[in-house]
């Protein structure tokens, strides 16, 4: 939900806010309320707006700690309100909390997509603050997770292709069963 473009219906909002008030103590549903929310502002950073999102999304950390896609939300909303040493250890936190992890047994398998978005973002905001070099260090280290996704991104595929066809050849091998 949170990659998707777009702005989601009032309905689907009401139904994370449903969701979110039932089940109070679960870190995912005031995340996804928190980010319908966002998404469904029309661009106007209303500051009641906003600290509602960001209420929420503190709660979503709070209860789930290793949730790297909220900070990472964090630390776009406090971007936006032009909070770039909030926005900084929020993205951290989001890269601190999101591990690298690229096999089948993934736990969590939006970290790497998490982990990329974090370290462009947070190069952006070390440019908006002048460190330079930290940004380029974090370019760097985007570019790099990147490359690596995609080539993981890419084995899958051939791996699918592969299994794919060997059913096929299987199928066609075998004797037609009465």
């Amino acid at each position: 939900m949170q990659s998707v473009e777009g702005r989601p219906s009032a309905e689907s909002v009401e139904r994370l806010r449903r969701f979110a008030e039932l089940q109070p103590d679960n870190a995912l549903a005031n995340y996804y309320y928190a980010v319908s929310l966002w998404k469904q502002s029309t661009g106007a950073v209303d500051a009641q707006h906003s600290t509602r999102v960001e209420s929420l999304l503190q709660k979503a950390v709070h209860l789930d700690p290793k949730l790297g896609a909220a900070y990472l939300q964090l630390g776009i909303l406090y971007s936006q309100r032009s909070d770039f040493s909030r926005a900084i250890s929020a993205y951290l936190m989001a890269i601190d909390v999101s591990p690298e992890q690229f096999s089948p047994e993934q736990v969590r398998p939006e970290n790497n997509e998490t982990l990329e978005v974090a370290h462009y973002r947070l190069a952006q905001t070390y440019l908006r603050t002048g460190d330079k070099r930290r940004a380029q260090e974090e370019l760097q280290l985007h570019d790099r997770l990147a490359k690596k996704t995609k080539e993981h991104t890419e084995r899958e595929r051939r791996e699918i292709q592969q299994f794919v066809i060997s059913l096929q050849n299987k199928d066609s091998v075998s004797p037609p069963q009465n």
